[in-house]
């Protein structure tokens, strides 16, 4: 966030979580639910720039932060990634779908508005049908005071 800041380049974050995976865990156990999170953790690392850092968030779901990437470019890039694991079979599961949320920063971010800011798109995603990535809002922009004029 300092490196975006200061040479004013983009930065954007995605957060994703795999769709229905309390249900993956009950229907097939815990183990192949792990191998799930495994599997899908290496089928995004080969999807992905090398300068992109994915990490797992916690449970089902991780973040991918994309340096020098604008939200459009991330977008385009969580949608890729939806429709790449949809299509692909995940060992005894089958096929399983994600839902996306992306954020870019703003100067105005701190790690915690960020976070909350791609939280809420990933929470459109899932109340829009899953399966889906949505871009987070931006800050809200003041508006300036208007005074009357005498």
């Amino acid at each position: 966030m300092l490196r975006a800041q200061r040479y004013k380049t983009p930065l954007s974050l995605i957060l994703f979580d795999i769709d229905h995976f309390k249900a993956i865990n009950d229907t097939y156990g815990h183990q192949v639910g792990d191998n799930v999170l495994v599997d899908l953790s290496g089928f995004i690392a080969g999807r992905i720039r090398h300068s992109d850092v994915l990490a797992r968030w916690g449970g089902e779901e991780f973040v991918i932060l994309t340096p020098a990437c604008t939200v459009d470019m991330a977008f385009r890039m969580a949608a890729n990634l939806a429709a790449a694991i949809r299509s692909h079979a995940f060992g005894a599961v089958g096929k399983i779908t994600c839902s996306f949320g992306v954020v870019e920063f703003e100067d105005s971010d701190t790690a915690e508005t960020l976070m909350a800011r791609v939280d809420e798109a990933l929470y459109l995603a899932k109340m829009n049908g899953r399966d889906r990535a949505e871009m987070a809002l931006r800050h809200p922009v003041a508006a300036p005071h208007l005074a009357p004029t005498a």
